[in-house]
């Protein structure tokens, strides 16, 4: 009886163990799988050029009066399907999202419905009427073709980077490719060779971020286009998607996930913060070394810039007054050196206007507006009514 119940036990024990040990490599490599999976599906492939030769002999032909189409290379070497209604001599290529409709009896070819009026299908001579179809569809989907007396060389041209990127940005202060607090959108732009993506998509980054997806590539377009516009925009929704600037570049893939990325030196500047500007108590000016400094609170940023043309000087006792002006080389300069001190540099023609300035009183008017900007174009809050501040004039 003991040996009975032992031998039991232990076959229960066998049973048990066996069964976990397969349970758990089971969902072990359940995980493995679906996680090797979704990497092949993401990776990029780096782009290559591909060269496939066909023999004519075996390539069913379309023929058409003189014309001649060979069917395989496109099928086979360009990836595409092709259909032809013999009763109306109508061909028609698809590939993604590119369809090319060659109506060989009216004389007519779209692309994607568009007529393409520059095509020279039935301009050639006799003798190109053989040649001519397979190198049109081959133009149009972004390949080159080799016509031999007896085979057809199809040549996926390698995957180009998209080239002169271009940024466009749209507010009420327009500065080269920068964001600042009133940019409500940008729109990016970069020339590609037309057909070589065409079922792809195109990826635009501020350094590694991800700003805008391109998924519609026209088979005939030269340029892609991107826009972090919804159709409302607002700088809010801006500063979400591009908080950071840096270098700007663009992700090209075609159908098969082959990938190349532009190289530029073009960088984004965003600077999404106003200068401040809070109030003006007082003036000193230094007639001696033509210096003017400027007693003020909240003044912002070190180094951000005055619109000298807002600051005029009155002379009481000589009823006159002078307004700065920012000439070239000549006129006067103004940036923030602290929170709380404008600093402006009188130029030439500035200094010798105020020479007789300073036998009594003497103001500082400053006109209504902004008077601080930044190098984004961001300015200071706006003052509706002009400040009258009293100067100090030391000889």
């Amino acid at each position: 009886m003991k040996k009975i119940f032992c031998f039991i036990v232990t076959l229960a024990l066998l049973v048990t163990s066996s069964a976990v040990a397969f349970a758990k490599p089971e969902r072990y490599n359940t995980h493995e799988k679906k996680s090797y999976t979704k990497e092949i599906q993401t990776k990029e492939v780096q782009p290559r050029e591909v060269q496939t030769k066909f023999d004519l002999k075996h390539s069913k032909v379309i023929k058409y009066g003189r014309y001649q189409l060979p069917v395989t290379p496109v099928t086979k070497g360009m990836g595409a399907t092709v259909n032809y209604d013999k009763a109306t001599a109508v061909i028609t290529i698809t590939k993604a999202d590119t369809k090319l409709v060659i109506d060989l009896k009216n004389k007519k070819v779209t692309v994607n419905g568009v007529e393409d009026t520059s095509a020279s299908i039935f301009n050639v001579s006799n003798s190109k009427k053989k040649t001519i179809l397979i190198k049109y569809i081959a133009e149009k989907l972004g390949v080159r073709v080799k016509v031999g007396k007896d085979d057809i060389e199809i040549v996926e041209a390698k995957l180009e980077a998209p080239k002169n990127i271009k940024i466009t940005t749209f507010g009420s202060k327009v500065v080269d490719n920068t964001l600042n607090a009133t940019t409500q959108y940008m729109e990016v732009s970069a020339d590609i060779t037309p057909g070589q993506a065409t079922g792809g998509k195109a990826e635009l980054y501020v350094n590694t971020k991800l700003v805008a997806t391109n998924n519609v590539i026209s088979a005939t377009g030269s340029a892609i286009t991107f826009t972090t516009s919804d159709g409302t925009p607002t700088n809010d929704e801006l500063k979400a998607a591009v908080p950071e600037g840096g270098a700007v570049t663009i992700k090209l893939y075609n159908a098969k996930n082959e990938v190349v990325t532009s190289k530029s030196d073009l960088k984004l500047n965003v600077d999404y913060i106003a200068p401040t500007l809070t109030s003006i108590a007082s003036a000193v000016y230094m007639q001696g070394t033509g210096e003017l400094y400027l007693s003020v609170a909240g003044a912002g940023q070190i180094r951000d810039v005055v619109d000298i043309t807002m600051l005029s000087l009155f002379d009481s006792t000589l009823a006159r007054s002078y307004r700065l002006t920012n000439i070239d080389n000549k006129g006067s300069k103004g940036f923030v050196e602290s929170a709380t001190s404008i600093k402006i540099t009188l130029g030439e023609a500035d200094k010798a206007a105020l020479a007789g300035f300073g036998t009594s009183t003497v103001s500082l008017y400053v006109s209504a507006g902004a008077l601080i900007s930044d190098q984004a174009g961001n300015t200071s809050p706006v003052w509706a009514t002009p400040i009258n501040v009293p100067v100090v004039v030391i000889k």
